[in-house]
């Protein structure tokens, strides 16, 4: 009996300590695993504690850890099997890295272009988190993206805006009325500047399809320059095509156009000249009222002939260097001062100039009732010499063997262009 009683003792105790680890396996059992997808699949996350001599009846190994999916495991714990529930999960937001913007006013853009490098392994939409966002004013802004998986898993990139508020249309500098001899070539586009607020390289167009560089006349030339959001500008100058640079006169010469340019000089010459003045004093008589009474406004001047040019000159008071020579001809003709028209060289940015060279005092003299130097100082070139020309303000160059010897004998300091005084010490020559 004794015997008896301690086998069924002993039972009893092995009953109770299985029953007792089968209780401390379940007990640790994790009856439902949810497993982040791309992570492996291990004992440990089925148990608190991992029971000794478990093993994994299931085999894990054909499970693609990859898949959205839910599977059960059955599980060896030392001969006690048991089953958990295995989902394949997604609880990871995607993530990005931002794109700066830099843009107009105007439409947002399409959100999938303001981020790059998204990272998730399901497949992520890309929308505006808080709406299409209104950029139709300029300024620097944080706009968020929001990403978002199959899963439901979403996130927000903050990306920086910067909008430019551009409504100025660029701006062209250095277009002006051009002369330029017929038959000439021109580059339109020398010397011209444009600049914008934004755009650092703005669209020039330049519409010369009316300039005609074979027919004297003048013609209007269009440069039009466009920023890259539309803005756009227009300035039209006009293009005067004239006669040969040499004479500036053609051949449209007639009598009665002539009689009437020096009737006019006659009528002139009648209010600024007095008995007994020298051929230095009319000069300058004639220079300082051309100068004082004949404004220069480009383009303006008649150059069918310079006669034409004359009169239109001495009519409405206003003319380009043409007319104003044109008109200071017509006076010293008139005053019996022999005169011929002098030009600026060609090359010079293709823009021709008109001056006289005047004979006084025994010499040639250059002589230029246009407007010199600056607003406060201007003044009109008379009498000077060729050094003294070229240390006047204007350009003044000119082909030297086209002309007559000029004096070179300065006489700058007896004269005063300013009150068109002569001083009395004026050195005449002999025999004037």
């Amino acid at each position: 009996m004794p015997a008896i009683a301690g086998i069924a003792f002993g039972a009893y105790l092995a009953f109770r300590l299985y029953s007792g680890l089968i209780t401390d396996i379940e007990t640790s059992q994790r009856k439902t695993v949810d497993l982040e997808y791309g992570n492996p699949i291990t004992l440990d996350i089925f148990f608190e504690k991992v029971p000794v001599n478990t093993k994994f009846i299931t085999n894990v190994g054909l499970i693609d850890p990859g898949l959205l999916a839910s599977y059960d495991i059955a599980i060896d714990c030392g001969g006690h099997v048991v089953h958990s529930v295995l989902n394949v999960v997604d609880s990871t937001a995607p993530t990005a890295t931002a794109v700066p913007v830099e843009m107009y006013c105007g439409e947002a853009p399409d959100p999938n272009t303001l981020v790059t490098d998204i990272f998730d392994l399901t497949k992520v939409t890309v929308e505006y988190d808080q709406g299409i966002p209104d950029l139709s004013k300029g300024g620097n802004f944080d706009i968020g993206v929001r990403l978002t998986d199959t899963s439901g898993n979403s996130s927000v990139v903050m990306v920086p805006f910067y909008v430019k508020d551009d409504h100025i249309a660029p701006t062209i500098t250095g277009a002006g009325d051009i002369s330029v001899v017929v038959g000439d070539t021109i580059s339109y586009r020398s010397g011209i500047t444009i600049k914008d607020n934004f755009d650092p390289d703005p669209d020039l167009k330049i519409d010369n399809s009316l300039v005609d560089l074979n027919v004297v006349g003048i013609y209007p030339l269009t440069y039009t320059v466009t920023d890259e959001v539309g803005n756009s500008r227009s300035l039209t100058v006009n293009v005067s095509v004239v006669s040969r640079p040499s004479a500036g006169v053609t051949g449209a010469e007639d009598e009665e156009t002539i009689a009437q340019a020096y009737e006019m000089a006659e009528a002139v010459l009648d209010d600024i000249l007095k008995v007994g003045m020298t051929d230095v004093e009319k000069a300058m008589k004639i220079c300082y009222w051309v100068y004082h009474n004949i404004y220069f406004v480009s383009g303006t001047s008649d150059y069918t002939s310079w006669a034409a040019g004359a009169i239109k000159a001495f009519t409405t008071r206003r003319a380009s260097c043409y007319g104003r020579w044109a008109a200071t001809k017509a006076l010293l003709d008139c005053a019996g001062i022999e005169n011929i028209c002098i030009t600026r060289d060609s090359q010079y940015n293709h823009r021709v100039h008109y001056w006289c060279l005047c004979y006084i005092n025994g010499g040639w003299y250059h002589c230029d009732p246009q407007y010199w130097g600056t607003a406060q100082y201007g003044y009109f070139i008379f009498m000077m010499t060729d050094d003294d020309l070229k240390r006047a303000y204007g350009n003044h160059d000119f082909n030297a063997e086209l002309y007559p010897e000029r004096a070179t004998e300065s006489v700058q300091r007896y004269i005063n262009v300013f009150n068109g005084y002569v001083s009395p010490d004026f050195p005449y020559a002999e025999g004037d």
